[in-house]
């Protein structure tokens, strides 16, 4: 049995106020080449297949067109999804009974009884290599589960060795109970690296969500496909528990990242041969300076270095992000460093401004409630400047924050009147 695990595709993602439907279907073209030389019986998607709950249209057409494409393209190649945090299960699920006549079995929503005791049907499902019918391995998709998924008073961990312990009482009193076992599965495994900087996969403060990689159980199970964490890797070899990582970046703090999916091949015995196929994003993620922070005109300098903007190579502009250390406020600095980026080949994210120059931090003293209820706008502006830069606010700074009090109240005046 061979097969390809990936995952964490984020469809539908706003990188910084830039859409990236371009750069997902570059993805999924480079992914259909891979099934086309690679011949894999199936391919596992283990959640996080949207951004969002409700994606958009482009979002979703990219995605019902690769599924299209991929089943055109293999015939009798399954493929198994499952839902992550980020989807709406049920939305994902709805076109699953369509999708069935095809080989793409969509498992979303945890089905439960009325003590949310799960019916773990739906997520059995036996796989047969391509041109077979007699199933040669079982695979327990269990999409990322919530609170109201388990029994009242569980903690995830136990929520999950729930549903897991089922599974495998499913597979012992089957007739499949020889056969090896592949885990679909999306959540935080402990041991998982991941940066703490820029984190997107919306881990639970405190790692109250994380839990112990072998609640999968270990009997006849020979890997563990896993989503949720955007780096790639291997946590364990009994069973083989790996990640595939996203398919793009996330987040600048994961422009180091290598993007691959898994092609696994299972041996005669149920042992896995895991190979990583590297990917390569269409467009790549740049920050200025490369590390720490620099000064708006060290910044002017090297965005002076970056090459032209040319027409038509619009599609590999890398993004951009610029780290500057400030002293004090600079208000014509995002405008400054817009005009000189205007003829650039590159998408500009974001300015990071990181505070530098104190020593100690200034702390006014407290207001009290009637202090709050009459103090004056300019006043509570200059107090939140000391506090923070430990100085007095610039007389040029005054003026420009009662000019733009001024146009804010003629706006208020003007919805009253209206």
């Amino acid at each position: 049995m061979k097969f390809i695990h990936t995952a964490d595709w984020h469809l539908g993602n706003i990188f910084h106020g830039h859409r990236r439907v371009d750069e997902h279907v570059h993805f999924f073209d480079w992914l259909l080449a891979q099934i086309e030389v690679h011949q894999p019986d199936a391919l596992l998607v283990t959640g996080d297949v949207f951004d969002m709950a409700n994606p958009s249209a482009d979002a979703e057409r990219a995605y019902y067109n690769f599924l299209s494409r991929a089943s055109a393209l293999l015939p009798g190649m399954n493929i198994i999804i499952i839902a992550g945090n980020h989807d709406s299960a049920a939305r994902l699920e709805a076109p699953a009974a369509l999708l069935a006549d095809r080989g793409i079995f969509v498992v979303g929503t945890p089905r439960t009884d009325a003590q949310r005791q799960p019916n773990v049907d739906p997520m059995f499902i036996p796989l047969a290599r391509r041109g077979e019918e007699v199933a040669s391995c079982v695979v327990f998709a269990v999409p990322y589960l919530r609170s109201t998924d388990y029994p009242t008073g569980l903690s995830v961990e136990e929520g999950l060795r729930l549903y897991f312990d089922k599974l495998h009482e499913m597979h012992r009193h089957s007739g499949f109970r020889s056969l090896p076992i592949v885990v679909a599965g999306h959540f935080y495994a402990g041991g998982a690296e991941m940066l703490a900087e820029g984190r997107s996969e919306r881990i639970v403060v405190g790692g109250a969500d994380c839990v112990n990689a072998n609640v999968v159980g270990r009997q006849n199970v020979s890997y563990v496909a896993l989503g949720h964490i955007h780096r790639q890797q291997i946590l364990t070899y009994d069973p083989m528990t790996a990640y595939s990582g996203s398919a793009l970046p996330m987040s600048f703090s994961e422009k180091h990242y290598q993007h691959s999916v898994n092609l696994v091949e299972l041996d005669h015995e149920g042992a896995p041969l895991v190979q990583q196929l590297r990917y390569e994003p269409q467009r790549a993620l740049i920050t200025i300076p490369e590390q720490g922070a620099c000064t708006a005109e060290e910044a002017l300098r090297l965005i002076e270095q970056l090459p032209p903007h040319k027409e038509g190579n619009e599609a590999t502009h890398p993004y951009l992000e610029i780290r500057i250390a400030e002293t004090h406020p600079q208000p014509e600095l995002a405008h400054t460093l817009y005009n000189a980026l205007e003829h650039k080949a590159v998408r500009f994210c974001a300015i990071k401004r990181e505070r530098t120059g104190r020593d100690e931090a200034i702390e006014a003293p407290q207001l009290t409630i009637d202090e709050l209820r009459t103090i004056e706008p300019l006043a509570m502006a200059e107090r939140l400047y000391l506090d923070r830069f430990g100085e007095p606010m610039p007389e040029s700074l005054v003026l420009r924050f009662n000019a733009a009090l001024e146009a804010t109240l003629d706006e208020v005046a003007k919805g009253e009147e209206a």
